[in-house]
């Protein structure tokens, strides 16, 4: 009987063991050659040398900076280039601050090579080049940029919330703030000449009254939808074009009750294994909504569906307070959710092509919401991001309706503006239509021929 027992419970340690390995990830040849490409076997020649040696494990050679004069609204590149002296397991990650003249300071975390060879990857000896683009925020005032650049590691962060820095070694010979923060480099950035005369109005999407009845099942196939507008194409967090096989669209819709959400969003490797409501969605695929209906940055709520239709949702009292723990913890809507997958969720060993979100948020559970639906002209803070994580594990792309640095800095969101049902605003005429933000031209168009309405605005 003992050796029965023994039998079963070995039997039973060896099937735990096999299922709870790791995932694996399976890097494309394409990603393997980029890899490739950017371990490099000559020393560079940095434009700013360091030589920052963070715990004898790695050393910060030096970083380049073009164009080093940039001008608001201009991208930059930065070039890193990294030394492992040993190698470094653990969940250790790059941090980089870029303050900029009268802004806040713009955060640049990331895994080197777009996420695609972590550090607990490095081998040692090895050189690694890491290349990073950033749009210089178009509100700029003119003056010196400062770049800091650190490693830090996000177990111990989310563990301890401090003592999370690889130490830098050679403090003296290498320009720091005291708390393992490298200098790495400053360079010259221009206001906008004419700023107020150029500056883009910030993302706006028309909000269409849906006439028929939206089924919430993820495949956005009902009529309303085809006259719904859709967003331009979501470009990346900070400013820079997202990728054309990652391309995202949001498209709303309302009625007496309810504001509905639809999501197009492309994906090649549609992953996320979160189980539980309010997990970290944000670590792997997932889109976010955000919603500050009077403008005012209180009250304000972030939603987030994943593509295996998990929520996280969350009722801010004002900039991120309380924390997302007890936000998410105090808030529970009853929004209904569904996703439609194109591929296989969670299979990593296919190429999949696409997910769509479809939501419906009553209007009842908006904090501070006096009456609805809303009426036509109202117009509401909202911004819409996508986060993509890659086959890495971790978030790695991210992409937003209206840009920004911190996705809770509401004062760079985009806005919604309800303008009422097809049929009502085509019965209003030339007036209703152009009170409600279409052209002249489009107008004219419009009431000539009424199928040229929804055309009007695409």
């Amino acid at each position: 009987m003992g050796r029965i027992t023994l039998c079963a419970l070995l039997i039973a340690a060896i099937a735990v063991s096999f299922c709870s390995k790791p995932r694996k990830f399976v890097l494309t040849k394409d990603q393997k050659k980029r890899i490739s490409e950017n371990i490099l076997t000559e020393q560079p020649k940095p434009d700013f040398p360091l030589n920052a040696n963070l715990e004898d494990t790695i050393k910060l050679i030096g970083v380049d900076v073009s164009p080093k004069e940039a001008k608001a609204g201009e991208k930059v590149k930065i070039t890193y280039y990294w030394e492992s002296l040993k190698e470094a397991p653990g969940a250790w990650k790059i941090f980089v601050h870029l303050e900029l003249p009268g802004r806040k300071m713009e955060n640049l975390d990331h895994q080197p090579v777009q996420s695609l060879y972590p550090i607990n990857q490095w081998k040692k000896g090895e050189i690694i080049k890491d290349v990073q683009e950033v749009k210089i925020n178009e509100e700029i005032e003119q003056g010196t940029a400062t770049l800091w650049i650190g490693v830090f590691n996000e177990d111990i962060l989310r563990e301890q919330g401090t003592g999370d820095r690889m130490k830098l070694v050679n403090k003296a010979q290498v320009q720091n703030d005291g708390n393992n923060r490298i200098k790495a480099a400053q360079f010259t950035v221009s206001g906008k000449a004419d700023r107020e005369a150029k500056k883009e109005e910030l993302s706006k999407l028309r909000v269409v009254k849906a006439m028929g009845k939206i089924t919430v099942d993820g495949k956005l196939d009902e009529p309303a939808w085809g006259e719904a507008e859709r967003s331009k194409p979501f470009r990346g967090a900070n400013g820079s074009d997202a990728p054309a096989d990652l391309e995202t669209t949001i498209s709303l819709l309302y009625d007496d009750e309810n504001l509905f959400f639809g999501f197009n969003v492309k994906d090649k490797n549609i992953f996320n294994n979160k189980q539980n409501r309010d997990d970290m969605l944000w670590e792997q695929d997932v889109v976010e909504i955000y919603i500050d209906h009077d403008g005012d940055g209180k009250d304000y709520l972030e939603i987030q569906i994943a593509p295996n239709n998990q929520i996280f949702d969350a009722l801010f009292s004002s900039y991120r307070t309380p924390q997302w723990q007890d936000s998410s913890a105090k808030y529970t809507s009853t929004m209904k959710t569904a996703v439609f997958v194109k591929g296989t969720l969670n299979n990593q060993n296919d190429s999949d092509e696409f997910y769509t979100v479809e939501a419906a948020l009553p209007f009842k559970d908006i904090t501070g919401l006096a009456e609805y639906p809303p009426k036509n002209g109202a117009s509401w803070r909202v911004n819409f991001f996508r986060i993509d994580e890659l086959g890495t594990g971790k978030a790695a792309m991210m992409s937003a309706f209206s840009p920004v640095g911190d996705f809770h800095d509401l004062k760079k969101a985009g806005s919604a503006v309800f303008i009422g049902s097809t049929a009502e605003m085509i019965r209003t005429g030339s007036k209703g239509l152009v009170a409600r933000g279409f052209s002249p031209a489009s107008t004219y168009s419009c009431l000539k021929n009424p199928k040229n309405f929804i055309n009007s605005w695409k």
